[in-house]
Parts: C-alpha cells; structure tokens; sequence
C-alpha cells in the first residue's frame, strides 16, 4: 500500500492512516492481561515486555510508512513465534497482527495472496506445537487466516482508491496543459493577424506618401516598428504558453499509454529542471510515448530522468518490436534533434540492449 502525501488525500482517509494501526495496536491488552494474571516468572515477564515493545514498533512501522516490508514482516513474525512457544500459547494471536500488517501493505495482489498464505501457514505450525488443543488450534488459525484476508481485501480496496485520486489529479493536470493550449491558439489567431496586417498596411502606407511628406512617413515608420515589436511579444508569449513540461507530458503519457494497454514506469522526474531544457525533455516524453503506441506493440515501457551537475538525460525505453518504420528517422525525431541540438544536446533512437525501442536526450543542464 502506497500512502499518498498531498492535498488530493481526503481528511478523513489521513486520520484512518494513523487511527487504524494504533486502534488495532490497542486490542493487544487481552493477551497482556491473560499473561499478567498467569503468573509469570521474571525471565518471562522480561521476554515479553521487550518482545511486544519491538512488535508494536515494528506493526506501526510497516503500515503507517512506506518502508521495505519484508524487513520488517520477518521480525514480527519472529517474535510472534517465540513468544508462543517459549511463554504461552496464547501469543498466536499475534500472528493476526503481523498478517495484517503484511497483507495491508500488499493488498489484492499475487504477493499479498503468497504472503496471507505463509503467514496462516506459519501460525498453525507453531500452534500445533505449542498446544495440541484442538480447539484452540483451529480458532487461532481460522482468526489469523480471517483477519489477514479481511486486510488483504482492505489493501487492495485503498489501492484504488489511490490509482483513482492519481488518475483524476493527471486528467486535471491535463485539461490544464490543453486550456494553456487552447490559449495560446487563440491568443494567436486573434491577435497575430491583426498586428501581422496593421504592419502591413504601414509599410505599404509608407510607400505610397509623397517623398516630401518626411514627418508623415515617420510617424508611419514608427506605427511599422511599434506593430512589429507587439507582434514579436505576442509570439513570445504563445511560445510560453505553448512550451510543454515534463509533468504535464509524462501525465498524459501515462493515461495514453495505460489506455493502449502498455504499463509505463517513472522515475526520477521530480527535481526542478532549466525550463529549456524541460521543454526538450517534455517534446521527448512525447515523441517516445508516441512512437510506443503507433509501432512497438509493447507491454511495458520505462521513463528515466537522470539530472546531473552538468548534463539532463532522460531515457525511455518499450519490449516492443524495436525501432519504428524509417529506422526512426521521421518527422517527430528530426524535430526532437533540432530542439535538443540547439541546446547544445544529442539524440540517441535505436534498439536496446535487450531488445525493444530505446530513446535518449542528453543536453546540458543549463
């Protein structure tokens, strides 16, 4: 389980993230009672207190942080062990916590189903040994093997729910990028060829006066000049608008990709990058993305952005049937090298090492 730390993750959904495991860390205190009013010796009264001081910290760990889990489901489950065969059968329960902490975390998946089974599994074993009552055997098992798959049901459940807000926070990432667009578009239609015609008309104004009209023909030069320089601002400020950035790019990737049937991977693609050079990079996640859907026939795809002091890469690669048609010489990559080699950057397009379509970008970081 993935935990999400922004301001798409409901109030209510934040509160359960920590009121959960410390609620579920509470109902320990039946088996502290039962083991208090047994009459423990010292050594015991130590084993346990320090075991289930670890094991609390360890159950918290796993399911309110995004730690490696396999580190940390080992310990409990260790401990859990122990104190059941060592100090009292009772302590089998434990391994309801420690299955709930591993399922919740893996959710509905293969791996969650793996680990809900070697943890029920591991817990009727030790049953067995520690006590060959019956009774207690089958009601330890069947409460971990039911408490796990509740949890491991659970996982899956805020899985996706979380796949659900990411999805909606890049769909209105994306009408963004498109109203920014649709902006500039229009910004340009409007007002470009206007200015584009009032220049025109100055000039051909200029050539018709008579020579001697001097001061006329300069106050015409002047409304030409004025004309042109607004025009250039205008062009200047589509080209802003309709600069693309990474973001928005590997956003609209992923939903384009994930639609097409190719699961897409990001990494490194959250540090601030000079906005020519993401610029580049954002044309790059473009040309890749399309280039997977139109000719690779992949089923996976990975995006790497690796930024160096001195140069930006960004790496994307398919398992698809390799290079697209006209050994990826067309229209979308000669644009890419035009922009990358005006920053002084290189283009690499071809198979990769284990098969596939590989792009890479490489220019300096500033």
């Amino acid at each position: 389980m993935t935990h999400v730390h922004s301001e798409s993750t409901p109030n209510w959904a934040r509160v359960l993230r920590w009121a959960g495991p410390i609620f579920g860390v509470v109902w320990l205190w039946p088996l502290v009672v039962a083991f208090a009013v047994s009459d423990p010796s010292g050594w015991e009264i130590g084993l346990v207190a320090g075991g289930l001081t670890v094991f609390v910290a360890l159950f918290l760990i796993a399911v309110m942080t995004e730690r490696p889990l396999l580190p940390l489901v080992i310990p409990l489950l260790a401990i859990a062990v122990l104190l059941t065969l060592a100090v009292d059968e009772a302590f089998g329960w434990l391994f309801a916590w420690a299955g709930s902490a591993a399922t919740v975390r893996l959710g509905d998946t293969r791996e969650g189903a793996k680990a809900w089974a070697a943890i029920t599994a591991i817990a009727a074993a030790a049953i067995a040994i520690a006590a060959p009552d019956a009774a207690l055997f089958w009601g330890v098992t069947a409460a971990v093997a039911g408490t796990s798959a509740l949890w491991l049901l659970v996982g899956g459940l805020m899985r996706s729910n979380q796949a659900l807000r990411e999805a909606r926070a890049e769909l209105a990432e994306m009408a963004v990028a498109e109203e920014r667009l649709r902006f500039a578009r229009d910004l340009h239609d409007l007002l470009g060829h206007d200015l584009s015609l009032i220049a025109l008309k100055a000039e051909l104004a200029g050539k018709l006066l008579p020579r001697g009209a001097d001061s006329a023909a300069g106050e015409i030069e002047e409304i030409r000049e004025l004309t042109r320089t607004a025009l250039r601002q205008v062009r200047e400020a589509v080209d802003g608008y309709r600069r693309p950035t990474l973001p928005s790019e590997l956003a609209g990737a992923k939903v384009a990709l994930e639609a097409a049937g190719i699961e897409l991977r990001v990494d490194g693609a959250d540090g601030a990058l000079d906005p020519d050079v993401e610029s580049v990079l954002a044309w790059a996640v473009r040309e890749g993305a399309t280039n997977a859907i139109r000719h690779s026939g992949a089923r996976h795809a990975a995006i790497t952005v690796r930024a160096g002091a001195d140069t930006t890469e960004l790496e994307i690669a398919d398992d698809g049937n390799g290079a697209p048609p006209h050994d990826g010489a067309g229209h979308g990559l000669t644009g890419l090298r035009e922009r990358a080699q005006s920053l002084g950057g290189t283009v690499e397009a071809g198979a990769g090492p284990a098969g596939g379509f590989r792009l890479v970008v490489r220019v300096p970081a500033t």
